[in-house]
Formats: C-alpha cells, structure tokens, sequence
C-alpha cells in the first residue's frame, strides 16, 4: 500500500510532500489539489459522489502528518 506521499510524488510532486511541521509544501499542496480536480473530475463524469474519499484523505491528512 502506498501512503499519501507516495501518492502525491506519483501526481507530480518533486520531492517532500508534507514538511517538518506536517504542512503541505508548495508542490504538495500543488500535487493535493491535482488529485482532489482529479476525483472532482471523476464524479462529473461517473455520478458517483467522491466526498467520503476527500473526507477520508484530509483525515488521512491531519492525522499522519
């Protein structure tokens, strides 16, 4: 299983995701914001709600980092 991180270098993020303090950094955020368009984008076409998704991601979120 990949973590979050991992997830957002695969989406264009170039090095840390998250820094020391557990913030976005600027390619973070960059990379966070792609992926949520992503999923947003996703709902449109399939109709199928992606909030418990983005829900469950800033959990992941504020949780892990």
């Amino acid at each position: 299983m990949k973590t979050l991180e991992e997830l957002l270098q695969e989406l264009g993020c170039v090095g840390d995701a998250f820094d020391s303090t557990g913030e976005f950094t600027e390619a973070g955020d960059k990379a966070y914001r792609f992926l949520l368009d992503l999923l947003y984008d996703i709902e449109g076409l399939t109709g199928e709600s992606v909030s418990s998704i983005v829900k469950e991601l800033d959990g992941i979120c504020n949780e892990n980092y």
